[in-house]
């Protein structure tokens, strides 16, 4: 499914709101809700450093925290990983598409702006 999607083989309208306007709002949701949590166990700490500088000393490690930080860690980097294969895949999609290159253009515009705020919420602030 994937694969397809990368390598621009679904119709324009179906690879803009199935993967990168579903995809990425559900990407970023869950790291949000992960961050959440995170935040939660480490008492609101507003730098993310200092919450990996915390937690990964032997001496002062919470496992709660520590199970947080790297499913956080492993949802943002998903979610950068994510938002290259929509970015390549839409523009392959962009590529095939002949109807009408001013949507295709307005799509990839669209889907930066979507990568761009995947990735800002996803950040731990």
């Amino acid at each position: 499914m994937f694969g397809k999607f990368f390598r621009g083989q679904y119709s324009l309208s179906e690879a803009f709101w199935k993967f990168s306007v579903f995809g990425l709002f559900c990407c970023a949701g869950i790291s949000r809700i992960l961050m959440t949590g995170l935040k939660q166990t480490v008492g609101y700490d507003m730098n993310y450093i200092n919450v990996v500088l915390k937690n990964i000393s032997l001496i002062s490690m919470n496992s709660n925290a520590f199970a947080w930080m790297c499913f956080y860690t492993a949802s943002f980097l998903a979610v950068i990983i994510y938002s290259i294969i929509c970015v390549i895949g839409m523009y392959n999609t962009y590529k095939e598409y002949e109807k009408s290159k001013v949507l295709a253009i307005i799509c990839m515009i669209l889907t930066w702006g979507l990568v761009y705020l995947a990735i800002k919420t996803s950040m731990y602030s």
